[in-house]
């Protein structure tokens, strides 16, 4: 029996949003899964960002898989203070044997994998019963991984996930590693997690490319943004689901690349009203296409490759890519926004000389990228007499709070506009050279060889490397 525990989400938290039933909606296909601390952290912060568009409750559950107690105890704290509606189910490992997990060793869990093995089997069939009891059985599997501890242990575990859910489509955020510890880890162990994942679909991103705070939070909001495009109204776009599977279908491939633009802010006002809340917040419109031609822009810098979240090479951008942004409007004023930015687009010859792209609007109210910082892990409160008093003053506040804003209203963060690309990387045949961001810790080693080599005079010495270096 795995630990767990049930978070929802708090509906909507958009700007100018209306009373809003829009979003009364049973289905449930989306299930999350992160391997090792830094994955579960990149679950997390999409399951807050999937509550900031009002999408949370289409993820039925969360495995998240991380052989480590301070994280348990730290999610737990965090699940605890989110609302609950249809309820997301989160599921945790119960069996840790090494109390903070296996110190970055890929191999480290081989002397416990008989009981993990075990547990693994039982919190899938978990999975399963939680899928049987809502009635939907997933129709994406969304699943986090690294090079760290868990990259192996992920994989097994993801096989057995895949072998529950069949029908299930099936995606691994495959990470790659900013530390350069974890380089030579993930040479080593890069070809055994690639025969144990056969026939998978991957989108990478690399923690070289900037903060990896900003990158997660940009991922984070992609994958928000892309399933909210999907929830507005009669216009509706494709799901998360519609969009990787097409993405990877036939001879697209099976990795896809990811771009995300810095957030643009946009401007808000305080006004004043006759009811409860008495103070609210609105966007500054001001002209008339203001939003249109950010919307053009935002569509345009995603085809930069600096906004990559990893360094795909030179991949073919006449492969089809899918542009969606999001913005703090009412879900009924979506449609009009995105038929003007279309049609701008189009007017702009935008669409001719990108043939295979789309473009989506979604509704959505996210932090920017500055504003993400993870909770660090907590530490053991002991004595009952302590943990009461602590919880008994953090509900009495939440209370004051809650009634505050319901009567003076509340603090909105800044409205930021998101926007991200999603294309397949078309020419990718062995992913380790052909993606840049691998094929970059690949070749290390032979390169630190070859400077040994100019260094100790075989070649000239180390001027003649410099200007090898230089030159190649």
């Amino acid at each position: 029996m795995s630990n767990r525990l049930q978070i929802g989400s708090n509906r909507l938290a958009v700007h100018e949003s209306s009373e809003g039933d829009w979003l009364v909606n049973s289905s449930m296909p989306l299930m999350l899964c992160g391997s090792g601390t830094a994955q579960v952290n990149r679950v997390w912060g999409t399951l807050e960002r999937l509550g900031d568009v009002g999408c949370l409750d289409r993820v039925q559950s969360a495995l998240l898989y991380d052989i480590n107690n301070d994280t348990t105890r730290r999610i737990s704290s965090k699940g605890r203070r989110m609302k609950s509606s249809l309820g997301t189910e989160i599921f945790f490992p119960q069996f840790i044997p090494t109390d903070t997990g296996f110190h970055r060793d890929p191999y480290g869990y081989v002397p416990y994998s008989g009981t993990l093995f075990e547990e693994q089997e039982k919190v899938v069939e978990e999975l399963g019963e939680r899928s049987d009891q809502i009635g939907t059985p997933p129709q994406l599997i969304l699943h986090f991984m690294g090079f760290g501890s868990h990259s192996l242990l992920g994989a097994i575990l993801h096989d057995r996930l895949k072998k529950r859910f069949p029908n299930a489509k099936t995606l691994i955020v495959l990470d790659i590693p900013r530390d350069p510890t974890l380089h030579d880890q993930m040479r080593d162990v890069w070809d055994e997690m690639m025969k144990l994942l056969p026939d998978e679909k991957f989108l990478v991103t690399d923690d070289r490319i900037g903060d990896p705070y900003v990158t997660d939070h940009q991922l984070a909001c992609a994958l928000a943004t892309v399933e909210a495009s999907s929830q507005a109204g009669a216009q509706s776009g494709p799901t998360l689901t519609d969009v990787l599977s097409g993405l990877t279908k036939g001879n697209l491939g099976s990795w896809l690349g990811l771009s995300s633009i810095s957030a643009y802010r946009l401007p808000v006002r305080k006004v004043w009203s006759l009811l409860p809340p008495f103070r609210r917040t609105r966007l500054i419109r001001g002209k008339a296409d203001e939003l249109t031609m950010l919307g053009i822009r935002a569509a345009k810098d995603t085809l930069q490759s600096r906004f990559d979240l990893a360094n795909y090479g030179d991949q073919e951008n006449r492969a089809r890519s899918m542009i969606f942004c999001s913005v703090p409007l009412k879900i009924d004023e979506i449609p009009i926004l995105e038929s003007k930015v279309q049609n701008a687009l189009a007017n702009e010859g935008f669409f001719k000389e990108n043939p295979y792209a789309s473009f989506s609007l979604a509704s959505a109210n996210m932090p920017s990228s500055a504003s993400m910082r993870y909770i660090p892990n907590m530490p053991v409160r002991k004595g009952w007499l302590r943990r009461f008093v602590a919880n008994t003053v953090g509900q009495l506040w939440r209370g004051f709070t809650f009634t505050c804003s319901m009567i003076y209203g509340r603090d909105g963060h800044t409205p930021y506009l998101h926007c991200i690309r999603l294309y397949p990387l078309t020419s990718v045949r062995n992913p380790k050279m052909d993606i840049e961001s691998p094929r970059s810790i690949k070749l290390m080693p032979m390169e630190k060889s070859m400077r040994r080599c100019w260094d100790n005079g075989l070649f000239g010495g180390s001027n003649h490397w410099n200007n090898f270096m230089v030159d190649g």
